[in-house]
């Protein structure tokens, strides 16, 4: 049994976009042969950290000549040797995870389901937006990705809503089914010319609306950077922070088609 509140979540996510689970005595290996770009969709899940060597190479024999190493702890107050991972060439990454109840009283913008071809357009073209000069494979991967969110959405698992301005999706967040009523959100996000208006506050109202109708849901989970800019505005509309969620990723080998990639709100 998953003990992490955010990495729970995240196994019924990357089981509804196709990943294959495999549950082993020491450690939960997750698969996403269809994305081998996506690394927190190819890692290892394991209880306690231990030696950055041993998961190494647990990664290594899962998954041959990924070029790179990611491993999660399942715990929701992880304590670790955290100098070990360092030295041993890892990023230690604490994420925060807050959960909320209901869903927060914001009035403004008018939001609406993604539906169609241009609407998913307007969603991946915002994904390329919050990177730096997107090169090829992260153009490619970020399409991807979009393709496995229409996927769990068409299967009815999670709902994809976006504010629209003058015709046009500028604002979009996801809103998944993990099962026994909790709820996770995916990918908060707004365009760079539409920002600092309320359409992340409405997204997120509406999230929480439409997952306690469809899905039943009666909690409702975001993970978020710590120091980002997004977190005071999570806190705002009421979720409080509830555990702590660390991933450990190294790049071995340098590849044109593997981008790093995060996890996600």
């Amino acid at each position: 049994m998953t003990v992490s509140l955010a990495f729970a979540t995240d196994l019924a996510l990357r089981a509804a976009e196709g990943a294959r689970i495999e549950r082993l005595p020491d450690a939960t290996v997750v698969r996403m042969p269809e994305d081998p770009a996506f690394r927190w969709g190819s890692f290892l899940l394991v209880r306690s950290a231990g030696e950055p060597s041993v998961r190494a190479a647990q990664h290594a024999a899962a998954f041959p000549g990924a070029g790179f190493v990611t491993v999660g702890i399942d715990d929701p107050h992880p304590a670790f040797d955290e100098g070990a991972w360092l030295g041993a060439g890892f990023t230690v990454e604490r994420l925060a995870v807050l959960t909320a109840h209901r869903a927060p009283q914001v009035g403004g913008a008018g939001v609406r389901t993604l539906s169609t071809d241009d609407d998913w357009a307007a969603q991946t073209a915002i994904a390329l937006e919050l990177e730096d000069e997107p090169d090829a494979g992260h153009v490619a991967f970020t399409l991807q990705r979009t393709e496995e969110h229409r996927h769990v959405v068409e299967a009815d698992r999670a709902v994809w809503l976006g504010v629209e301005v003058a015709g046009r999706i500028v604002a979009t967040a996801g809103i998944a089914d993990a099962g026994a009523g909790v709820a996770r959100f995916q990918d908060v996000q707004t365009a760079a010319a539409h920002r600092r208006r309320g359409f992340a506050s409405a997204l997120i109202a509406a999230g929480v609306r439409t997952a306690a109708e469809r899905f039943r849901s009666a909690l409702f989970v975001i993970v978020a950077e710590r120091g980002g800019p997004a977190i005071g505005q999570y806190r705002r509309l009421g979720f409080a922070e509830v555990e702590t969620q660390v991933q450990l990723s190294r790049v071995d080998a340098p590849s044109a088609s593997l981008d790093p990639v995060g996890g996600g709100a």
